[in-house]
């Protein structure tokens, strides 16, 4: 089955609650502002992460189960459960209420990202446990990939108790880990790897029901390289969304225009204060490039006036003549007599 779905469907038109509080404040907006550093404009890519319509886009274009169902049927009836008939003023999001998961034996994780959302009818189970997590670069401690092996393990068996009690695991739900790279080398931009259980017949022709063992997916998106033939659906929607690098006026463009995202007045002023911060987080990159070139460029002019003092002491020691010495080294004579007290000390 071919991830993602969505590139090859058009978007449909925005349903009117969207329209109707299209120029009001939304929660986007705020998901936006008060940030000052790195650490704050990473929370805020969070935040805007948590958004139900774009959650509602990575479910679609993610997420099998969601590949024919509208945006905005995924966003008010399937997640979180709730179907939402009037839209606030300051917009749907997803709480951090269950982000937090305690075990006495395992330790505590946090989630960036987790919620329930609803199966479409005839899907057999009927929910998903999902969770997203934001990176800015892969670990190299270990392999992106083994950790959200570990939240899936650990987001099917927080269930007991929650979603089942006793030894009734049939009612174990479905889980999906879902990472989000977002600064990937060109190699991996524009990317997505799925990780899912399977069955394999060894030996026999035995063949179990596949929604009771298909409970764990991973998935890994690489984003990034907007010059690439694959920049398209999901991965130009987060890459523009979650890129410091796009300017303000195509954040705008590509989000209204291409997925149908609100942007109030306010919001687009405050996406304007984000790309200020995105090139205040620049500057900074260039400035501690520029004091680590400068030292750079210290330790070799070092190297250098020590290579060039001791030719110099060589030639005053093979009895050349100091004024060609001082000539060729750019140095004056009384430079030179001091070298040569010191060599003769």
């Amino acid at each position: 089955m071919a991830y993602p779905f969505g590139p090859e469907q058009k978007p449909e038109t925005p349903p009117y609650a969207v329209l109707q509080y299209k120029r009001q404040d939304t929660s986007i907006a705020q998901a936006v502002h008060n940030t000052e550093n790195q650490s704050q404009y990473d929370a805020a890519c969070k935040r805007l992460l948590s958004e139900k319509i774009i959650l509602a886009w990575i479910l679609k274009e993610c997420v099998p189960e969601y590949k024919d169902e509208k945006i905005d049927d995924i966003m008010h009836k399937y997640i979180e459960g709730v179907e939402v008939s009037v839209v606030p003023v300051q917009g749907p999001r997803i709480h951090g209420d269950n982000t937090e998961d305690t075990d006495r034996y395992e330790g505590t994780i946090r989630y960036d990202i987790f919620f329930r959302a609803l199966l479409p009818k005839g899907q057999g189970r009927m929910l998903l446990l999902i969770n997203v997590e934001a990176q800015n670069k892969e670990n190299e401690k270990y392999p992106l990939v083994s950790r959200m092996m570990y939240h899936l393990a650990r987001l099917a068996s927080s269930q007991h108790g929650v979603e089942f009690i006793h030894d009734d695991y049939g009612n174990l739900q479905k889980v999906y880990s879902i990472w989000i790279c977002m600064d990937a080398p060109k190699s991996r931009a524009n990317s997505m790897n799925v990780y899912e259980m399977t069955e394999k017949q060894v030996a026999g022709n035995v063949k179990l029901k596949k929604s009771d063992y298909d409970l764990m997916t991973g998935i890994l998106l690489w984003l990034g390289d907007p010059g690439s033939e694959k920049y398209d659906g999901i991965y130009k929607l987060l890459h523009t969304l979650l890129s410091n690098k796009v300017k303000e006026p195509k954040k705008r463009q590509v989000l209204e225009e291409e997925f149908h995202i609100p942007m109030s007045e306010k919001m687009e002023k405050e996406v304007s204060e984000m790309c200020n911060l995105s090139q205040g987080i620049l500057e900074q990159g260039m400035e501690k490039q520029r004091l680590i070139d400068e030292r750079k460029i210290e330790r070799i002019q070092k190297k250098m006036e020590r290579q060039n003092i001791q030719k110099m002491k060589q030639l005053l020691a093979a009895g050349v003549d100091k004024t060609t010495i001082a000539s060729v080294f750019d140095c004056s004579l009384e430079e030179l007599e001091g070298l040569s007290k010191k060599k003769s000390r």
